[in-house]
């Protein structure tokens, strides 16, 4: 018997899968931003941060909230900071010197937002810390500062009731928005340092701890271990960045290798392996001009493109094949 010099985490047993045509939403934190990438990498249909990256539940739920509810942003929610006007619960990319267009962005963002989550299959929510920042002039928990001064804000940590206590009406209210919907927890393997290695630790406790419980009350909530793969499996600096924070791109690959594994039919990562192909030809660069191996190329990977999707009628590939045609017919002028 080989000895394995490693421990591996079980990423548990879930009663459902993610198949090709399978909508998965995914909001929260940094990581989350991670790995909806490698969902938009393999064609698989994700919507991930409509309203930007959100570390803290509280937030989460606030813009799940409003998402399912399609309260649209109105002008008096806005503060304005040096010429910009911001929303405390939106990413700073709506931001912007006229109230109407950066509540225009925000609508636009929300109302195919709410659509998106009307048809998904999959709710994937990522918790980054149980730390808050509350407004002292309104006591409401804001999902990003956009910069205005500290003395602006309270801040304080969650306690897991409080995280459970407000997830419970959400996810009730969630499943009579759309009863297919099925729920992953994970809490991001990236670490809060500023806060300090013991405060950090007691940080993500409150976060395990509520979703353990939220887990027990619901069915189809389930959590996914990204936090512990990275702890355990990965348990060596080579598997951080250069800040030795957060997880490498080789570390990023090995979650979402676990994680198409345990969440992906067996049709879906049959599927990620044809449009792999797809995406190393797009990213392949040939040197010199274009020649007849050229042209077949592109044809190759047009072809290849019509195979997946006499296979997977329910796939959107419509970009990729677009970007081979227009090559194609851009040499043949």
């Amino acid at each position: 018997m080989p000895f394995e010099f490693r421990t591996v985490v079980n990423t548990g047993t879930y009663d459902n899968a993610i198949d090709v045509g399978t909508n998965v939403f995914l909001a929260g934190s940094c990581f989350t931003d991670n790995i909806g990438a490698k969902f938009s990498e393999y064609r698989l249909s994700s919507m991930v941060n409509p309203f930007g990256v959100v570390y803290n539940p509280v937030s989460v739920a606030r813009l799940l909230e409003r998402t399912k509810n399609l309260e649209y942003c109105r002008p008096d929610e806005l503060v304005q900071l040096n010429g910009l006007w911001h929303h405390f619960d939106f990413h700073g990319r709506f931001s912007g010197e006229h109230k109407d267009g950066v509540c225009n962005k925000i609508n636009q963002s929300l109302a195919d937002a709410s659509q998106f989550l009307k048809e998904s299959g999959f709710l994937i929510l990522t918790f980054g810390t149980s730390y808050v920042y509350e407004r002292n002039d309104t006591s409401e928990v804001v999902a990003n500062c956009h910069k205005f001064p500290s003395q602006y804000f309270s801040r304080y940590r969650l306690e897991p009731d409080e995280i459970v206590s407000l997830y419970k009406d959400l996810i009730v209210s969630l499943r009579l928005f759309n009863p297919q919907l099925k729920i992953l927890f994970t809490v991001s393997p990236v670490r809060h340092w500023k806060d300090g290695a013991h405060a950090n630790q007691v940080s993500k406790s409150a976060l395990f701890l509520a979703i353990d419980k939220l887990c027990d009350l619901f069915d189809k909530a389930w959590y996914f271990p990204a936090y512990e793969i990275v702890m355990d499996e990965l348990r060596d600096y080579r598997f951080y960045d250069d800040k030795m924070f957060n997880p490498s791109a080789l570390a990023i690959d090995y979650i979402w290798n676990r994680f198409s594994q345990t969440l992906l039919t067996e049709r879906a990562a049959f599927f990620t392996r044809l449009t792999s192909k797809v995406v190393r030809a797009r990213n392949h660069r040939f040197l010199g001009p274009p020649g007849q191996s050229y042209y077949q190329f592109l044809q190759k990977n047009l072809d290849l493109i019509d195979d997946i999707l006499y296979q997977f009628p329910e796939a959107d590939l419509l970009d990729d094949s677009q970007y081979f045609e227009t090559l194609l017919n851009r040499n043949n002028t």
